[in-house]
């Protein structure tokens, strides 16, 4: 084992034993603290949950602490070119020019466990998503047959609009130390990055409502896991987590025999400011047990002002001995947010963000850059079912260091794309 592959395994180690990931957490002046994988255990309630709750089966879904919800969402978007096959190369969700989209629509049935109690509890969530954006989120062995397999853009099998089984774990909390520990067993949205898969969860971090997703959502890790992970609640400031997967976007089948690490450590600063470290460490190369890839993965929040916010999320990407090139190769970059709240109607937001995939073991080959601006618009926040609208135009710039736009012709693209997300 060379120097460099036994220091990543080392520092892996010890992230394993450190790291963690935080409950999401909504200080009282609003601020999202956390990135919102747990979102989910303290959702509000959307009109569907409303609606069951003036029927006979809602006191009873109340009394076992079970709602169900979802959203639909649908987007267009066009390039000020003519990619071929009208394919936006380096796109991932927003990849076809000039295609009115059904991206998703999602339903959950959901219980969150009772985490305030410090006694034994039982939980869970599992999420169907019909639409485009399911050709590009398969994990081996669900569903992988008929899609994309973590390719965005071009080849796809199958029709355009397709199932995806994105979410299905058991949570069991158990007592320990007067706080207790979450363990989470089954498939679930990875612990790296800052943006998500789910839309509305985008939305509600209040930095960074975009329709375009960045460079490092589609490139950089993965998008979901499956496996087992423990969360405890240290202090009111650090959460930690801890486990095992079988491994990047794989589920119930497995390309080779190994099982990854990850993890992360959440630091709520202060009521203003938050940094969150995630890791995943693993063989995830097909049919190879032994070549380690190594991401690290970064966030912080911070609120400026009552209205204004900034983010910055940045990853380290390293794969060991590559299948692609017979070398060592790695990516990395950095994606920075910035929204300002002008109403309880519209927010606007700015994204910059710089990628390197020179090494091409990614799929882009070149090192990449791209500002967005755009505006999530509510435009009934007071009516009880039109503030679950939410319309996002944008405006985005890509440029490439190398020529690899436009079917390898160009090295800049210029788009204008809007999504319509209704939670309900």
């Amino acid at each position: 084992m060379s120097n460099r592959k036994a220091l990543a395994s080392i520092v892996g180690a010890a992230l394993l034993a450190t790291c963690g990931i935080a409950k999401a957490e909504t200080k009282s002046d609003g601020l999202q603290l956390n990135r919102p994988l747990m979102l989910d255990d303290a959702a509000p309630a959307m009109p569907l949950t409303a609606l069951i709750n003036k029927t006979g089966a809602g006191s009873w879904m109340s009394d076992n602490a079970l709602s169900v919800g979802g959203y639909v969402e649908a987007s267009w978007t066009v390039s000020d070119s003519a990619p071929p096959a009208n394919t936006i190369t380096g796109r991932y969700f927003d990849f076809e020019n000039q295609d009115l989209t059904l991206n998703q629509i999602d339903v959950y049935l959901n219980r969150a466990v009772d985490t305030s109690k410090n006694k034994f509890d039982v939980g869970g969530r599992i999420e169907m998503i019909y639409g485009g954006d399911s050709r590009l989120i398969h994990s081996l062995g669900l569903f992988d047959y008929q899609g994309i397999y973590n390719v965005p853009a071009g080849n796809s099998r199958g029709p355009d609009e397709q199932f995806d089984l994105n979410q299905a774990y058991v949570d069991v909390y158990v007592p320990f130390n007067n706080t207790g520990v979450k363990i989470r067993a089954g498939k679930f949205n990875t612990l790296l990055g800052y943006e998500t898969i789910n839309p509305v969860w985008n939305n509600s971090l209040g930095v960074g409502s975009l329709y375009s997703h960045s460079f490092l959502f589609g490139f950089a890790i993965p998008l979901t896991n499956t496996g087992v992970i423990g969360t405890y609640v240290i202090n009111p400031e650090w959460t930690v987590t801890a486990g095992l997967t079988r491994g990047w976007d794989t589920s119930t089948e497995d390309d080779n025999d190994t099982i990854d690490a990850i993890g992360q450590v959440a630091w709520s600063i202060n009521s203003k400011s938050a940094l969150t470290v995630n890791f995943e460490i693993g063989p995830d190369q097909p049919g190879d047990n032994s070549n380690y890839r190594d991401v690290l993965d970064v966030i912080y929040v911070q609120k400026l002002a009552d209205q204004l916010a900034f983010a910055i999320n940045a990853d380290y990407g390293y794969q060991f001995n590559s299948s692609t090139s017979g070398s060592d190769c790695q990516w990395f970059g950095a994606a920075g947010y910035l929204t300002y709240t002008v109403s309880n109607m519209v927010a606007a937001t700015a994204r910059a963000e710089y990628f390197n995939d020179d090494d091409g073991y990614r799929g882009i080959g070149s090192s990449v850059y791209e500002v967005t601006l755009g505006v999530a618009i509510t435009p009934m926040p007071n009516d009880s079912i039109g503030k679950n609208l939410v319309i996002r135009p944008e405006v985005r710039y890509d440029y490439a260091n190398d020529k690899v736009y436009d079917g390898g012709t160009g090295r800049s693209q210029g788009t204008f794309g809007v999504d319509a997300i209704f939670a309900f």
